[in-house]
């Protein structure tokens, strides 16, 4: 017999048996949406390369996968979005170098907190940018737009379409000792057009985004932003190879989170299948050769480590570039 102690024991414990029970069969038959809190289309990398990612992890996850393009004030508009979502593993968001290392320190009143409000899953990419100028630009080297931009203070313009355009450009600015105009853009395809254009002479984009205009000979690469050459670029040397600009080095990177409170279980399974997707050869390679990234997986821990690191790594690069948060 179940006496009325026991019986109040047992219907109290049905919220969370509940609970546990709807994280064991995650994910449901409702699809998962991906918030990416830029534009679409092959001009925007983050776009690319979630696609390329989403679709693996739909396919071993048995469930449909929404990518859900968000874009505005530098990704500001969809990384709030996803942190006013239900925590519930359905609503994910890719955050990126911009929307939780560098809009901290360049916008005075963010539109959510990137630290309390999401739950890392784990990381996708690593890009390095590249230094880019039109196809009939004079310039061959970085070396050679610097004395340019030297010898004609305030002649040259640049244009960006994202934190880490405008980090990297104000990072040129400063150690270069050169004075450029700069050009923000809502979105980086818009910048692509202008510098193809003539409009501006310069801008620094992740190889993801650039790497077909390059290859098809409508832009050229300079430099690259990362420590090393790049493979899919071998012959375009790392900034840091140009006199006075030996301490340059930046990076974006991507990665999956989820609102804060999403349950730990979702989060591990999440990750897992993140991971799995990554080490995929096709995928790995995909990703590689046609994107210009560098794949290297990571733990929940290991991924919550490197947000942390980048936070304060952008934090010193935009303190030392000068840039002012709006």
């Amino acid at each position: 017999m179940i006496t009325r102690r026991a019986l109040g024991a047992l219907t109290a414990s049905l919220p969370a048996a509940k609970t546990v029970q709807a994280q064991e069969v995650y994910p449901s038959s409702r699809p998962i949406t991906i918030v990416v809190p830029f534009g679409a289309g092959a001009g925007t990398g983050t776009d690319v390369i979630t696609r390329v990612i989403a679709e693996e992890m739909a396919r071993s996850l048995r469930t449909s996968i929404i990518i859900d393009n968000k874009a505005g004030a530098s990704g500001q508009l969809g990384t709030e979005f996803v942190a006013r979502a239900r925590p519930e593993g359905y609503t994910l968001l890719v955050g990126t170098n911009s929307t939780h290392s560098g809009n901290p320190f360049l916008f005075r009143n963010l539109r959510y907190d990137p630290v309390s409000g999401f739950t890392p899953i784990g990381r996708m990419t690593i890009n390095p940018l590249a230094f880019l100028v039109r196809a009939e630009s004079p310039f061959r080297t970085a070396a050679d737009l610097l004395g340019h931009a030297r010898a004609n203070p305030g002649r040259l313009s640049y244009g960006y379409g994202n934190t880490g355009g405008q980090v990297s450009a104000a990072m040129l600015v400063n150690m270069g000792r050169i004075d450029a105009l700069a050009a923000p853009y809502r979105t980086t395809p818009q910048a692509f057009a202008d510098l193809m254009g003539g409009r501006i002479d310069f801008t620094f984009v992740d190889i993801a985004a650039s790497q077909e205009l390059i290859e098809s000979g409508k832009l050229r690469a300079l430099a690259v932003t990362g420590n090393d050459r790049f493979p899919t670029l071998p012959d375009v040397p790392p900034l840091r190879e140009t006199p006075g600009l030996e301490e340059f080095s930046l990076f974006a990177w991507l990665g999956l989170l989820a609102p804060a409170g999403t349950p730990e279980p979702v989060v591990t399974r999440l990750n897992a299948e993140l991971r799995a997707a990554l080490e995929r050869p096709d995928v790995r390679g995909h990703l590689q050769q046609r994107t210009g990234s560098v794949v290297e997986p990571t733990t929940v821990a290991e991924f919550t480590a490197f947000m942390a690191a980048q936070r304060e790594l952008w934090r010193r690069r935009i303190g030392e570039a000068g840039v002012q948060p709006e």
